[in-house]
């Protein structure tokens, strides 16, 4: 199987070691605690990962640490469009996101080139299905289900044994 070539980087540059810096009207997320679905400490807001062209943020580095989830110590890239900030309890929940998802994110060490395949293990980590869950998520699709009344007998409308 030929792999595939990925070259374009995105130029991405840590926020703190850069000359921007958050807007006023912005929350401060760094040292936040970030939450998994099931609402476990999987980190903290180590740092922001953004695009100086746009001025956009493009990812936050979380780092595992301090968890509550028996994570082993390192900092995984997680995208900024999926995460939601909790202003009351300064928190960054990622819903949807499990240990399994968190587990499967590359890591990220400083100097690290991000490019569109980083977004494509990103993206293959994010779709895991969930360790030991009972139903992968997204595996059942309910259709419209059709009910019929008895009929006098008292078997189903549609029933091919009555």
């Amino acid at each position: 199987m030929a792999s595939t070539e990925y070259t374009d980087d995105y130029n991405l540059q840590e926020l703190s070691e850069s000359d921007y810096e958050i807007v006023e009207d912005q929350p401060k997320i760094f040292g936040w605690d970030v939450k998994d679905t099931h609402r476990n400490k999987v980190g903290e807001v180590y740092e922001l990962l953004f695009d100086p062209d746009t001025r956009k943020v493009r990812y936050i580095v979380v780092d595992m640490e301090n968890n509550d989830a028996n994570l082993e110590e390192g900092r995984v890239l997680v995208p900024i469009e999926i995460a939601d900030f909790d202003l009351e309890n300064d928190e960054v929940k990622l819903p949807g996101v499990s240990v399994t998802n968190l587990l499967a994110l590359p890591l990220y060490e400083r100097g690290r080139t991000i490019d569109k395949g980083t977004d494509e293990e990103i993206r293959v980590a994010l779709d895991k299905a969930e360790k030991d869950a009972p139903i992968p998520p997204g595996s059942i699709h309910v259709s419209k289900t059709k009910f019929y009344p008895k009929n006098e007998e008292g078997f189903i409308a549609g029933d091919d044994n009555a």
